[in-house]
């Protein structure tokens, strides 16, 4: 005869056998213990049990009272599906008299919510064109924690930057590049964000690797100066830029737009005496020149549009030339006077800034600019002769910086520092006052601003 009995969490079989002897029954609930958080492993205990002979016991886990496949020891890992779910365990005492079960007291399975103790990192070389990448850093929280990606710029979220990975473009440079890691788990999400990345232009890259500049204003400096010059448009129209960063003439020679240190390169040749220190190169205004090896006939295809410019930390009248070139036929100069003189502004390409009563001091950042016949001079941002020319045959000598070099000799030697030089294409109104924004703010930087 089989009987069966259900009471409560206790169930018992009872068996009539010739050996006799006592069913298990349960005294003591079984007892599952251990962390509730997911990953964790919960033990059972099989309880308290009298019965005769012997008894052996089985085990089977359950989530919400269903038995879970396969869990049939006295240990459970609690996995991801238990979330929230009630955990239990169900002991059977079996000897030959009978068996009973008996349920253990039930735990709710949790998890923890990411929590970040190691930043995430980027790596990469930091210039324009270079491709960065982040790590997830380190994170505590159960159960097992996703990751997402977005790569700010200055803080601002960078449309579509959601890899591990991100390449960098022109619209960086000179911008603090961070990516910031979401962590996600069943329990929630958190964000941590990397270290920053200051962004530099390739073609600062360039000068810095060739020129050997060091510093972080230096670089910074040069950094916004190209991306600035870029940004409004001009780059493309500059052949020589010659910022005269740092304090020396190995350092005062190189070209911005094309650092190479070759004469094809219109990197600078300093000849005579002069001075080189952080806030420019100062010729001697008696023999001193700086070779730039640009020759407007052979590096212009356009007469009529071209522009050069100087920047002028010194303020005395001289009858001096600051840039120029001259080969008996046409002028290409930079003339900065602030005696009593008339606007001469007929020639090839350009001819003098003469001030006169337009302003008592030299001082400043000058632009002599040609489109097409019109011949306008800038002084910052503001035009201050204007003239017309229809010549339009090239010089065909080297234009010399801090003298005028007339027909391969030296003419007019000025003693004016100057902080910045260009020669290039025609520039718009509009260029010639973007150009003395990027240009300004260069020497504002570096602190020799006038």
């Amino acid at each position: 005869m089989l009987t069966v009995t259900i009471t409560n969490t206790i169930m018992s079989k009872t068996v009539n056998g010739s050996g006799g002897g006592t069913p298990p029954s349960n005294t003591v609930a079984p007892v599952i213990s251990g962390s509730s958080v997911i990953g964790s492993t919960l033990t059972s205990t099989t309880g308290t049990w009298i019965g005769d002979p012997v008894i052996t016991y089985s085990y089977q886990w359950k989530q919400n009272g269903n038995d879970i496949v396969g869990e049939t020891s006295s240990t459970y890992v609690i996995v991801s599906a238990d979330y929230l779910k009630s955990i239990t365990c169900e002991v059977t005492a079996t000897n030959p008299a009978g068996f009973a079960s008996a349920v253990s007291n039930s735990i709710i399975a949790t998890a923890t919510a990411p929590v970040n103790t190691v930043a995430p990192v980027i790596s990469g070389t930091n210039v324009v064109g270079s491709t960065l990448s982040s790590t997830t850093g380190t994170w505590t929280g159960t159960p097992t924690i996703t990751y997402t990606y977005q790569w700010k710029r200055n803080g601002s979220n960078i449309a579509s930057a959601t890899s591990s990975t991100y390449t960098l473009v022109q619209a960086d440079a000179t911008f603090a590049i961070t990516c910031a890691v979401t962590a996600t788990n069943l329990a929630g999400s958190a964000e941590a964000t990397s270290n920053a990345l200051t962004i530099i232009d390739a073609d600062a890259q360039a000068f810095f690797t060739a020129s050997g500049l060091t510093g972080t204003t230096n670089q910074s400096a040069i950094n916004k100066l190209v991306v600035d010059i870029k940004n409004f448009g001009i780059w493309t129209k500059m052949k020589a830029i010659y910022p005269f960063i740092g304090g020396t003439a190995a350092l005062h020679k190189w070209n911005l737009k094309n650092p190479l240190d070759t004469n094809a390169a219109f990197r600078l040749t300093f000849n005579g005496g002069w001075t080189h220190s952080a806030t420019g190169a100062t010729p001697n205004g008696t023999n001193a020149f700086a070779d730039t090896f640009l020759i407007p006939n052979t590096a212009y295809t356009v007469a009529t549009n071209a522009h050069f410019s100087f920047y002028s930390r010194t303020n005395i009248n001289q009858n001096a030339i600051e840039i120029g070139t001259f080969d008996n036929t046409q002028a290409f100069q930079i003339s900065l006077f602030n005696g009593s003189f008339s606007n001469n502004t007929r020639s090839v390409i350009n001819n003098a800034i003469n001030l006169g009563s337009v302003d008592t001091n030299s001082l400043g950042f000058y632009v002599a600019n040609r489109n097409g016949t019109t011949v306008k001079n800038f002084k910052n941002s503001s035009i201050i002769a204007t003239g017309t020319n229809t010549v339009i045959a090239k010089t065909t000598t080297k234009i010399w910086i801090g003298a005028q070099n007339f027909n391969n000799g030296l003419n007019l030697p000025s003693s004016k520092q100057c902080a910045f030089a260009s020669i290039g294409d025609g520039l718009t109104d509009t260029e010639a006052a973007n150009f003395y924004t990027a240009v300004q703010a260069y020497q504002t930087t570096l602190s020799r601003n006038v």
